[in-house]
């Protein structure tokens, strides 16, 4: 059984969340990924929509564990989050530019 906990990595503010993964397939597709999702509540019903899921980068660290290892994952987004202090701020302002430039900025909302 994994150790990992995606919720240790989930950033939730306002109406929207920030959930960081690593997907390491082998694949071109490998690397570090920031999926953002938006809150909607409906008649009390509240739903959850992906607005966004993009590779933070393709470049996986070293760890001190083996893949094998049930912390391998937890390591590989710590290492990550302890070399990119802003994370995320930075996202927050990746967040607001592709809502600007999709044109699903709500009035008034500040992020």
């Amino acid at each position: 059984m994994r150790s990992f906990d995606q919720l240790d990595w989930v950033h939730r503010f306002e109406d929207y969340e920030m959930i960081m993964y690593l997907q390491q397939e082998g694949t071109e597709d490998d690397g570090i990924y920031m999926q953002v999702l938006q809150r909607n509540v409906d008649d009390g019903a509240e739903e959850w929509n992906i607005l966004y899921d993009r590779r933070l980068t393709s470049e996986i660290g070293k760890t001190s564990v083996s893949k094998e290892d049930p912390a391998y994952e937890d390591e590989i987004l710590r290492v990550y989050l302890h070399e990119h202090p802003t994370l995320v701020d930075d996202e927050k302002t990746y967040l607001r530019a592709w809502l600007a430039s999709s044109g699903a900025k709500k009035d008034g909302e500040n992020l």
